[in-house]
């Protein structure tokens, strides 16, 4: 399994220091490192979800809540936004963004672990996740609790990094991965651990395929994924 840290904690406590170190500066080695494609993945990916009409959704990893605002922006008619996160600083700084943007009444962040929420079953007509099933300690059985809480009929929406298939475009990427990020990130965030763990941690979720076929174990019906391209970002849909 990969840690961001060369410790002894389990992933999910090291995860959630990680973000509380990188907190103040990730949303700005976010866009950094994606080039500025995170915007547009991120609205791609939730024009798969709008036409379900959700009133009431589930945001897993929320973060500073980029993918929850996005929501409001690109989803009609949404009442409700539940965000969770294990992060404290992310959760601090994400609130701060909701109240700037007066949207408090549509969203609200609670500090969670997505493995055991305290959400009935069946109660969301959507869950999305953006960037964070990689920092996940137990994917399947995350998978297994976002399948519980929603609705019959409902979707679930996975944006994830992903490496490119062409071999000419993984050889860049690679570069780019394994010595840009890790170098930014340090100049940045001051943390190059978190940022060397980045691209290892992309390499070891599960992708694509293989992902589909963990979504269907757990209960899903007709996954399906589609890579942005260079490949380096893909969106994952799949309905309870």
């Amino acid at each position: 399994m990969i840690k961001p840290y060369n410790e002894d904690q389990p992933k999910v406590e090291q995860i959630r220091k990680m973000f509380n170190r990188i907190a103040p500066n990730y949303d700005r080695l976010n866009h950094i490192i994606s080039l500025g494609m995170d915007v547009s993945w991120r609205k791609k990916a939730l024009r798969k979800v709008a036409p379900f009409g959700p009133r009431k959704i589930l945001d897993v990893a929320t973060g500073t809540g980029d993918l929850a605002i996005d929501m409001c922006q690109t989803i009609p008619g949404i009442e409700k936004i539940i965000g969770i996160d294990i992060s404290d600083e992310m959760l601090r700084l994400g609130n701060r963004k909701i109240r700037e943007l007066e949207l408090e009444h549509i969203i609200e962040l609670e500090k969670q672990d997505c493995t055991s929420t305290s959400f009935e079953d069946n109660t969301f007509d959507a869950v999305t996740t953006a960037f964070g099933l990689r920092n996940f300690e137990n994917i399947p059985l995350a998978l297994k609790e976002l399948y519980r809480v929603l609705k019959p009929g409902s979707p679930l929406m996975i944006l994830e990094l992903s490496e490119p298939r062409n071999s000419f475009v993984k050889c860049l990427y690679s570069f780019y991965a394994n010595h840009f990020i890790p170098f930014t990130g340090n100049i940045i965030s001051h943390d190059k651990e978190a940022y060397t763990y980045l691209p290892k941690s992309i390499a070891d979720v599960p992708q694509r395929e293989k992902l589909a076929g963990l979504l269907k174990e757990a209960g899903f019906d007709d996954p399906y994924y589609q890579s942005f391209e260079p490949g380096t970002c893909t969106v994952y849909m799949a309905i309870k």
